[in-house]
């Protein structure tokens, strides 16, 4: 498969719908519309108001359209449902049977989770830090948990949240009410969390402050004496590890003494013994839709996948989504059967994807050698 089968198969993908805008827009056609919207509504379990706010409407022009009622306009509203459905179906044909894999690094943090768990006692709560950038698949990992275990409250923070914010949320997670001011939100989640077994784990928390964790640690680990899981980048254990001689940093003393566990996902990526994701791991991803990885393709994944600055899992899934949607819309003309590190490759240079410079010595050899093969058959 070359540079040019990868762009028409994708803009063949890009051409199929599911729901095409009527030509003109008549009463049947608008009922016929309104129908599809409900399917979907019904397939995809969205209610009206979800559906409203992806459109940018009212929920009450949903309600009026599903009833074959609404007098505004029409051919504009057809037009967003039929562009989010058509949207929603795309990308489900990019989206796994499987949405979930127990990987090595998904076994690495359900232990750090359970042994923090453990170590918590009555009179104390305990804390625990997953360090690793974008793309290790932590996130993923963290929600996956939360999901099967339901005594786990899982928050993604945002760096623009103040203490009044990460507690709102915190509280908002837990099913109370989350107004007020900080102290206020504070004394209701000590109130309904107190010696609870319950796990509290809050992601992207790189840009907390050492005031924010000081007061995470004496709501959430000293007074509610729950587990306390926290998951950032290197920002976040730079901060932890500050020196506490600093002014106002004297409480990292106190943090830090409750710390039982710290897993550094870009230390394991980087050591010599292997990275992160074994072969086994890289094939449970990415083998699916009846399509294999050869050997030296598995090895140039999990090569990106411990490359620092290379999107690492996120860059391995849009090279094999790519690949794979590529084979599905083309599979009488160009069956792949299965994906090598030649294919990979071209993926990555069709796609433009910035990761070149940051890949292996050995890995943009081969992306050159690619790129040299068309200009020497042509000199030819």
């Amino acid at each position: 498969m070359n540079d040019e089968s990868i762009q028409k198969s994708l803009e063949r993908d890009a051409r199929v719908v599911k729901e095409r805008i009527p030509e003109e827009m008549t009463k049947i056609n608008a009922q016929q519309k309104a129908q599809s919207l409900r399917s979907f509504m019904e397939r995809h379990k969205y209610s009206q108001a979800k559906v409203a706010r992806r459109l940018g409407v009212s929920t009450s022009v949903i309600s009026q359209f599903l009833k074959n009622k609404y007098a505004g306009d029409i051919p504009s509203l057809v037009n967003k449902v039929v562009d989010v459905i058509n949207t929603v179906d795309r990308r489900e044909r990019r989206i796994r049977s499987k949405p979930f894999i127990e990987t090595t690094v998904a076994k690495r943090i359900g232990t750090l989770i359970k042994q923090t768990r453990a170590f918590a006692t009555d009179e104390e709560g305990t804390i625990a830090i997953v360090i690793g950038d974008s793309g290790h698949g932590k996130s993923v990992c963290l929600r996956q948990y939360a999901e099967a275990n339901k005594n786990t409250v899982y928050i993604l923070l945002d760096d623009a949240m103040s203490s009044t914010r990460v507690f709102s949320e915190i509280a908002r997670k837990i099913n109370i009410d989350s107004s007020g001011s900080t102290d206020n939100i504070a004394r209701r989640i000590i109130a309904e969390l107190q010696n609870r077994e319950i796990v509290i784990m809050i992601d992207e928390a790189s840009g907390l402050t050492v005031k924010q964790l000081s007061q995470l640690r004496t709501v959430i680990v000293d007074q509610c004496r729950c587990p306390l899981i926290l998951a950032g980048n290197a920002d976040l254990l730079k901060t932890v590890m500050q020196p506490k001689t600093r002014r106002g940093f004297e409480s990292l003393d106190q943090f830090r003494s409750r710390l039982t566990y710290i897993l550094n996902l870009d230390a394991i990526a980087n050591s010599k013994n292997g990275g992160l994701y074994t072969a086994e791991d890289i094939r449970k991803l990415y083998e699916f839709g009846g399509i294999r990885l050869t050997t030296d393709a598995v090895a140039t994944l999990r090569n990106i996948s411990k490359t620092p600055q290379s999107g690492r899992l996120r860059t391995c899934n849009r090279i094999i989504v790519t690949l794979h949607v590529a084979e599905l819309t083309n599979k009488q003309e160009d069956k792949i059967g299965q994906i090598n590190t030649e294919l990979i490759l071209k993926a990555i240079e069709y796609l433009g994807l910035p990761v070149k410079v940051y890949l292996p010595v050995t890995i943009k050899e081969k992306v050159e050698e690619t790129q040299e093969k068309p200009a020497a058959a042509k000199a030819g």
